[in-house]
């Protein structure tokens, strides 16, 4: 909405912010006013008072933009509490944006909720959350109520081929007037939820699965695999296949004439903390977990603590009390998960509890690795090469598929230098190579 005005007055409160020009430091305002009271930003206006004002002609572009930080770049969603309108001041177009005080804790949504993400209005600056600050902040607005069963999806245009195809896989029927509300995709208010939209054939989700050339986040990364934006139970399977075929790797030795091989890690043991981390996430922050995998072990990080009134004695004592209860019933009936809760006693008993560590936020789990992945590379005798185990053919496809499930048989063909009747004839005989879905939306999946 638009509007006329003149020689306006401007000048900086705890309740007013003035900005020049449209920038990132806007989101920070906004997050701000969120977590603390009502306040107004005006664009277009610098911080001594003087109205530089938006051009006529970018006046639309930048209100677009100020939309687009408002619904996607600022977790929850904040628009019930953020309204935009512009009006002139002396011949020049300000834009005036009103915050009210939100009912959640905000954050910026790449930063998550964390020291940079996190903001609260302090006089007339938006100032960093302390980690004591969100923990509380989070704590108080964290209710029974707010489930992701219960939260209308930004995204209501949705559909469901893939999961009913993982219901039909497992013999299980699908009634496609019913499948919706027996698996609590809709709100009351008949609206898809924050659980549709995580199961949904297209979201806005993606996993994240990290390969770092050290042994910390400080080493430079190798490789960044992306598996997402689909169906959450497709997502997290081929981030599994991609660990499991490509990263656990195996080392030979003999000890006393007797051939032994050994695995990088347990895949029993990642199975269940990675489900555990894709079921248990929370899901209403909107931050997915993600696998960080150095030479010496990896790590597995989900968003949320210990479920309220859950303690770390409940939890290695094997109680489960699922943050997303729904959610978690499908996994059992898709066969991902069991119900006895067994998965924390399975880890500890082939690592222990140390590799598990409780955050304010977050619950990560560090898996060491058999042997050391740097150290087995660097290694490698160079003046014996005929002994060195080359990757097969099929070795390669996997690994390509693990990495792009999307891949063409013209990729494969061209990167183990065969013809593509070559690569269809090795994906018929390995047996352990599908395609799922159609030529147009399909993927290839690597089966066990």
């Amino acid at each position: 909405m638009r509007k006329e005005g003149t020689n306006m007055e401007f000048s900086e409160t705890h309740d007013v912010e003035l900005k020049g020009v449209l920038n990132e430091k806007v989101e920070k305002e906004i997050v701000a006013f969120l977590n603390t009271n009502n306040g107004t930003i005006y664009v277009g206006v610098e911080n001594d008072g003087n109205v530089v004002g938006i051009p006529t002609s970018k006046l639309d572009e930048t209100m677009k933009k100020i939309s687009d930080i408002i619904t996607d770049k600022i977790l929850p969603n904040p628009q019930e509490f953020v309204t935009t309108s512009a009006f002139m001041d002396n011949g020049k177009w300000i834009i005036k944006i009103d915050v009210l005080k939100g009912n959640s804790l905000y954050y910026i949504k790449k930063y998550g909720r964390s020291a940079t993400g996190c903001y609260m209005r302090i006089g007339t600056t938006a100032k960093s959350m302390t980690e004591e600050q969100i923990a509380n902040y989070f704590n108080r607005y964290m209710t029974k109520n707010n489930k992701i069963i219960d939260i209308e999806s930004r995204e209501q245009n949705l559909k469901f081929q893939y999961l009913k195809m993982l219901y039909t896989e497992k013999g299980l029927s699908v009634n496609d007037e019913t499948f919706e509300n027996n698996l609590k995709l809709l709100t009351k208010d008949n609206k898809y939820n924050i659980q549709a939209n995580l199961l949904a054939d297209e979201n806005d989700t993606s996993i994240k699965v990290v390969v770092f050339d050290g042994h910390t986040k400080a080493s430079n990364i190798k490789y960044r695999n992306e598996y997402g934006y689909k169906c959450l139970i497709i997502a997290m399977k081929q981030a599994y296949d991609y660990c499991v075929d490509v990263i656990n790797t195996t080392k030979t030795i003999f000890e006393n004439g007797i051939r032994k091989d050994i695995r990088l890690f347990d895949t029993d043991a990642f199975r269940e903390s990675w489900y555990n981390a894709c079921l248990h996430n929370d899901w209403m922050d909107g931050t997915p977990p993600a696998v960080y995998i150095f030479d010496d072990h990896l790590e597995i990080v989900s968003t949320g603590g210990l479920v309220g009134g859950l303690t770390k004695q409940d939890f290695f004592s094997g109680i489960s009390r699922p943050v997303n209860e729904v959610l978690a019933r499908i996994f059992i009936q898709l066969g991902l998960i069991e119900q006895t809760g067994h998965g924390v006693s399975l880890i500890v008993d082939k690592y222990n509890k140390d590799v598990f560590e409780f955050l304010d936020n977050f619950i990560k789990v560090k898996i060491p690795f058999a042997y050391n992945v740097g150290e087995e590379i660097q290694n490698v005798p160079q003046n014996v090469p005929q002994n060195v185990p080359q990757k097969s053919d099929l070795d390669i496809i996997i690994e390509i598929i693990s990495n792009n499930p999307n891949a063409t048989k013209e990729e494969m063909a061209k990167a183990i230098g065969k013809t593509t009747k070559t690569v269809q004839r090795i994906i018929k005989e390995s047996q352990c190579i599908v395609y799922v879905g159609t030529s147009k939306n399909g993927y290839w999946e690597i089966k066990k």
